[in-house]
């Protein structure tokens, strides 16, 4: 008992407004301004700007905090930080989360290229001929989180020679990402917006044989002890699948231990480091899906369950971005109290066949109505800055890392990634049969 209630403890002081905001303080205060030609140590006190702004429970602190974080940017010389301290992996040439979205191909027609996270974006600014690699290709990142208030994110665009595209992980960031460089253009995509509905095959209501599905690493801020303190108010005879991976040092026998904390350890199923075919199945197996997280970046299995047709739940105070997905059409809103009951009510709503999920997610965010979103405003921008555009780019999806949703789209593609890696030195994306 003394060790659920530290746990749950621990997950309130999480998100209670006046604890982040007295830990919000404290980091402002410990914080010192470092020696002026100190540029490693400028760095860090970026990061620990950073921390505090992802704790501000209100704008107007949060914007004073950002004006401390450009002031300290605009004093840094990139140059001379060593990214090796800060960033794990920073010489690997490989960046599996990558892609080549439109070769170059002239002087007046960039390519496009898309890198997803932080540690693999960061990367670029150790090409020697980076300015070359800007004035070649149009440059799209993905940041992994809300608020997106990183070393990275702060200082990126700034070093980089070019406009940097930004796809988005909350509506927020829209306003969050130039404010943080003018040289950031948000696009009004998450990274979620990327399912590839084609890949899933959902089953007859009948054939589904899983009651409530969760697919999430097994990190705190998952929250699935939720889950577990909901269980012991619901039935034992539904079946409750976990799909996960090891994330910050929890394992799926970290989750085993918490589920028998709360008594239902023997009443759901776990499944580990499942290939991404095994997950689409497991969701198209599915009659609900639930996601718990306060906090987090865009979260694709919201979109991946919608794809399988089938119906999700997440918070109604939830910062993340695929919390825009929840409509009458696609799933429920859950409030934090008489959660077990409000799952149950969802499972019978979605008996009833009250949703329809994969209809909303064809329409709104499957990977090729997103890159035709993308493709007119890259065109617009190339065009309105005196560039041509006379190939469009081709669609990508997460499976789960990004790739050619079209086969047939590697034939122009494939060469222009052996190309980069031979005068970048970089590898953008795995190699796949």
């Amino acid at each position: 008992m003394n060790t659920r209630w530290l746990i749950e403890l621990e997950d309130w002081s999480r998100a209670n407004g006046l604890v982040r905001l007295i830990l919000c303080e404290a980091k402002l205060l410990t914080n010192r301004r470092p020696a002026t030609n100190d540029h490693q140590a400028a760095a860090r006190h970026i990061i620990r700007l950073c921390e505090a702004a992802r704790l501000a429970t209100n704008d107007r602190l949060l914007r004073s905090i950002e004006a401390q974080i450009r002031e300290c940017v605009r004093r840094l010389d990139v140059q001379r930080v060593n990214w090796e301290q800060l960033v794990p992996n920073f010489r690997d040439p490989c960046l599996p989360k990558a892609v080549v979205l439109k070769p170059w191909v002239s002087p007046l027609e960039k390519g496009v290229v898309l890198v997803n996270y932080e540690n693999q974006y960061v990367r670029l600014l150790r090409l020697p001929n980076l300015k070359e690699f800007a004035a070649r290709y149009t440059l799209i990142v993905g940041p992994s989180w809300h608020p997106p208030h990183s070393l990275v994110n702060c200082v990126f665009a700034e070093a980089y020679p070019d406009t940097v595209f930004s796809l988005i992980s909350n509506v927020k960031d829209l306003e969050i990402l130039p404010r943080l460089s003018p040289k950031f253009v948000p696009l009004p995509l998450y990274g979620s917006s990327w399912v590839n509905t084609e890949l899933y095959r959902p089953r007859p209501w009948e054939q589904r044989d899983i009651d409530i599905l969760m697919v999430a690493n097994w990190a705190k801020f998952k929250r699935h002890v939720a889950l577990f303190k909901a269980m012991r108010r619901m039935p034992s005879s539904l079946r409750i699948v976990l799909v996960g991976q090891d994330q910050d040092g929890r394992t799926a026998e970290t989750i085993r231990h918490e589920a028998a904390m709360y008594g239902v350890a023997t009443r759901l199923q776990i499944m580990c480091d499942l290939a991404y075919p095994d997950i689409v199945d497991v969701y198209c197996r599915a009659k609900t899906t639930v996601i718990l997280s306060r906090r987090e970046g865009s979260c694709v299995a919201v979109a991946e369950s919608l794809a399988a047709d089938t119906p999700a739940a997440v918070l109604r105070d939830a910062m993340m971005g695929s919390r825009a997905f929840i409509n009458p059409s696609t799933g429920r809103l859950l409030r934090h109290e008489r959660l077990a009951e409000q799952l149950l009510d969802f499972l019978a709503e979605a008996n009833a066949g009250r949703y329809s999920p994969r209809q909303w997610a064809e329409a709104n965010i499957s990977c090729f109505r997103s890159a035709a979103v993308m493709n007119d405003i890259l065109r617009g921008h190339a065009r309105g800055s005196g560039q041509q555009w006379t190939l469009d780019i081709a669609p990508v999806t997460w499976s789960p890392d990004p790739q050619l949703a079209r086969p047939s789209d590697r034939t122009p593609i494939d060469p222009e990634r052996e190309k980069i890696k031979r005068e970048f030195g970089i590898e953008l994306g795995k190699n796949r049969p």
